[in-house]
């Protein structure tokens, strides 16, 4: 039974990989895109099977995001506009293959650095959370929104969709004396909103909106061709230094929230050109260009889990997904998951190995023969393929139809959202927290007797207190010179 049991999570891990990189690889597609779509499947999967396979989408597709960024320049996911630079000029240079070969053994390397921080650093960043109380808990999240808000583009319009988010995470039963909540009085809303529809809404449907406005009959790339040859030995081991540094570069900055994998590919190639004899060759097809961009955004995914897995704060818009997840299997992520569920853990950690040694040979060996294909598929083609699953996941997660509106709900309110430069990752992130962070509030409230000091008062609460004030502080000046600049 066990030994099915662990066929069956290869397969699932094997499969999540696999549309991962597909969707990594076809630009507009993305390593969200690719777990959002995959979320609702995995409801009636074992909680290791089913995040696994979450898990692996998200190695797949930040991963696949090498292919188009080398073959035609352009980036297939944002992680991997710092490729472009040098992967590129190589592909001209009918290097394409070598190139190629070497960013899969960068994000191989850059995965598995992460992942000895994730086994070793998670589990000790717990043990500290157990001491949390609703104090320490409702400033960590508090220090979250602000962090997103403060990255995902304009700080004000962020605030106001934060704002919106937790107004309708509040919709539902009270989460201290379960009274009603249902201002529009619609009765499927009467339990609150979804996050799972909500989220393929926003990610998915919005997307497919936008995609509506172009030319459906024209191919979503030209067609191209590769030829090349695999990495030499000495490079590789020429690349040592700046495999480890851009690995390190990438899991520091992916434990910290809502920064994501972009800066960390910016620092690290930006690191390797300082670091190198022969800096003026950076754009022009130096392969040590992609080895620091391609480890440094693989390197983001563990880093991100560390705080997703340790605290229950998402690092970036692919664990917010995650986190869905593992509510929709029960599990609450934070100290206790790695006490009560230490089973659940290690089946994870396992599965994240497995899902990169599986990428990393995938990527090598079919990919190389039939990405050049899969980016010419028409939009006309793929996006009914699209719509159609996200309307069957959906529907699979509760059986109802209100849920696929809920999702062409929040499709439309996230493509106007992007229409006018509003981020949804502010959104997605309270729609996920924003009950947990009320009921901390209050909790809290009712602790103290209605006495705020404590928040503000205790160790870690204050510390991440003072932390937000900072960040608001640091990204508020940040603006200003900007206007100072453009004035």
């Amino acid at each position: 039974m066990i030994g099915i049991m662990f066929s069956t999570t290869i397969l699932f891990v094997a499969l999540g990989v696999i549309l991962g990189v597909v969707f990594g690889a076809i630009p507009g597609l993305t390593a969200t895109l690719a777990v959002v779509i995959l979320l609702p499947f995995t409801y009636g999967m074992d909680a290791v099977s089913g995040l696994s396979t979450l898990v692996a989408a998200y190695i797949g597709g930040i991963s696949g995001g090498v292919v188009a960024a080398i073959l035609i320049g352009m980036p297939g996911t944002p992680s991997s506009v710092t490729t472009v630079f040098d992967g590129y000029p190589m592909a001209k240079k009918g290097l394409g293959a070598k190139a190629l070969s070497m960013g899969a053994l960068s994000n191989l390397i850059g995965s598995c650095i992460s992942l000895v921080f994730l086994i070793l650093v998670a589990p000790q960043l717990a043990k500290i959370a157990l001491s949390f109380t609703p104090f320490e808990y409702t400033m960590v999240m508090l220090f979250a929104f602000v962090t997103v808000a403060g990255l995902t583009g304009d700080f004000f319009k962020s605030i106001l969709v934060t704002i919106f988010g937790l107004v309708l995470a509040s919709w539902g039963f009270d989460p201290i004396n379960a009274v009603e909540r249902n201002p529009l009085g619609i009765d499927f809303l009467r339990n609150g909103i979804p996050a799972i529809p909500a989220l393929i809404g926003l990610f998915v449907i919005s997307r497919v909106f936008e995609e509506l406005e172009s030319d459906q009959t024209q191919p979503i790339i030209p067609k191209t061709k590769t030829k090349g040859s695999f990495p030499k030995l000495k490079e590789i081991k020429e690349s040592g230094p700046n495999f480890l540094r851009s690995g390190l570069l990438g899991t520091a900055i992916g434990i910290l929230p809502g920064i994501g994998s972009s800066l960390a590919t910016y620092v690290a190639y930006d690191q390797a050109k300082k670091a190198s004899k022969k800096p003026e060759t950076f754009g022009e097809g130096n392969i040590q260009g992609v080895v620091a961009s391609e480890t440094a955004n693989n390197a983001v995914i563990g880093g991100a889990l560390i705080p997703l897995l340790a605290l229950g704060i998402p690092g970036d818009s692919v664990t917010a997904l995650v986190l869905g997840g593992l509510q929709m299997h029960g599990l609450q992520p934070g100290p206790l998951l790695f006490t009560s569920q230490p089973d659940f853990v290690a089946g994870l950690f396992a599965s994240f190995f497995l899902a990169v040694v599986i990428m990393y040979l995938f990527m090598i060996t079919i990919g190389a023969r039939i990405f050049p294909i899969l980016l010419s598929i028409k939009k006309v083609y793929l996006l009914p393929m699209v719509v159609a699953m996200c309307i069957a996941g959906t529907f699979t997660i509760g059986n109802r139809i209100e849920d696929v509106w809920i999702m062409t709900i929040f499709g439309i309110i996230g493509y106007f959202m992007h229409k006018y430069n509003f981020s949804s990752l502010p959104l997605v992130i309270t729609l996920l927290l924003g009950f947990s962070f009320e009921q901390y509030i209050r909790n809290g409230l009712i602790q103290s007797g209605g006495d705020l000091t404590p928040f503000f008062t205790r160790p870690i609460a204050a510390l991440f207190f003072i932390l937000t004030v900072v960040t608001v502080f640091l990204i508020l000046r940040t603006k200003r010179k900007s206007k100072q600049k453009e004035a």
